[in-house]
């Protein structure tokens, strides 16, 4: 393999790097090639496209690993980025940049920058200048950020304060990232109005994406009926099935 053919390709597409990233599989317990599904190599596509994303999605689709992928190849191929990493509480936003971190050591040797100048539960720096930081929600303000991730957006407490707080940090040139799964205990709310903005009436500043259940290749009509009888056993409705394996926006 000519590396520097491999890195230039790298450079030119974030879908190619994707190739050389290694994801944690909780089902076997152990770190394996990231292979894009079509609906993942669709979704990176118009993340590397648009500055704002609102993205509803439905469990277990690999999002939260795919935007990472996209922040370490902006670590990797762009001039010293801010990578800012946000989730409904701080722990969850330190396992998001845990998982960046590991994500880069599990890359090829002649891929990673000369050295990591930090890395810690809220911060890993490179020598290149590229940063990334885990916040808690009420953090961020004073930060200037390349690109945010919100990680379970629906779920965050006042996604409104935290949305007004990160704006201007990115309004001069930066990237937002929204995923989320539904959470039905707030019909109305800040994330949903968003993106119901967004796909419905094409207004505002998002590009929405939603990723059904069928998102996933192995999964098939049966595995879904299996899921929802069950389901229904326990709650007597659909609401549990709808909030966690949506077919549509309107579910």
């Amino acid at each position: 393999m000519d590396e520097k053919i491999e890195w230039l390709k790298c450079l030119y597409s974030p879908g190619y790097f994707a190739r050389h990233v290694s994801i944690y599989n909780a089902t076997v317990r152990k770190w394996i090639p990231f292979e894009l599904w079509p609906a993942q190599q669709e979704a990176l596509a118009e993340i590397a496209t648009h500055r704002y994303i609102v993205m509803l999605k439905a469990r277990q689709l690999g999002m939260s690993w795919l935007t990472l992928t996209y922040a370490l190849w902006m670590m990797l191929f762009h001039p010293a980025p801010n990578i800012m990493l946000m989730s409904k509480r701080d722990d969850e936003s330190i396992e998001l940049l845990t998982r960046l971190i590991q994500m880069y050591e599990y890359l090829p040797a002649w891929m990673k920058v000369r050295a990591v100048v930090q890395s810690s539960a809220h911060d890993f720096v490179l020598s290149n200048g590229s940063k990334a930081k885990a916040f808690p929600t009420s953090g961020g303000r004073s930060y200037t950020g390349t690109m945010v991730i919100l990680d379970e957006a629906d779920f965050m407490p006042d996604l409104n304060k935290v949305l007004n707080a990160i704006r201007p940090t990115i309004d001069a040139g930066g990237q937002l990232v929204m995923i989320s799964t539904v959470d039905k205990e707030k019909p109305i709310s800040p994330f949903k109005e968003i993106f119901r903005a967004a796909w419905y009436n094409k207004e505002g500043d998002y590009y929405p994406i939603f990723l059904s259940w069928r998102a996933r290749p192995e999964r098939t009509t049966e595995w879904r009926e299996k899921i929802a009888l069950d389901m229904r056993k326990q709650t007597g409705t659909n609401d549990g099935l709808y909030q966690e394996y949506p077919d549509n926006p309107e579910e």
